[in-house]
């Protein structure tokens, strides 16, 4: 008999949250500084990039698949998404998680998800580095 999925305790949450964050921290280290810049995935105030931010989304959530879990999951999916934009972003972290609510079915968002979602699934396969995120930022700034 098939029983309940079980949820991330808050232990795992951190540190899947944290393992994250640095596969993620590594493609934003990679992706160079402009000195104008808010943050990696914000060229300027209020310009975000969505292909960037549907990657960081579309990793998050592949990611959880994998754990049997599901990022509409407001006890599971909310508190791993603003601790790795925390992480990432600090003091941007709701910010973002707000204008990912409200661009779910833009589509540069959505291939974004896409993109991240694959590269997380690759990067499970070959057990190697990624580098969407950081093309994706590359690609923002022209």
């Amino acid at each position: 008999m098939f029983g309940k999925k079980k949820s991330l305790d808050r232990a795992e949450q951190s540190e899947l949250s944290d393992r994250l964050s640095i596969l993620l921290s590594v493609q934003l280290a990679v992706s160079g500084t402009r000195s104008n810049e808010v943050t990696k995935i914000e060229v300027t105030k209020g310009h975000i990039n969505r292909k960037a931010i549907g990657y960081i989304y579309g990793f998050i959530d592949c990611a959880l698949q994998f754990r049997d879990q599901d990022i509409t999951d407001i006890s599971v999916g909310l508190p791993i998404l603003y601790h790795v934009m925390r992480n990432l972003f600090p003091g941007h972290e709701q910010a973002y998680i707000d204008f990912l609510m409200y661009h779910m079915e833009d589509e540069v968002v959505v291939l974004g998800m896409m993109a991240g979602g694959q590269e997380y699934t690759e990067f499970l396969q070959a057990n190697g580095t990624v580098f969407g995120l950081a093309r994706f930022i590359h690609e923002g700034r022209d």
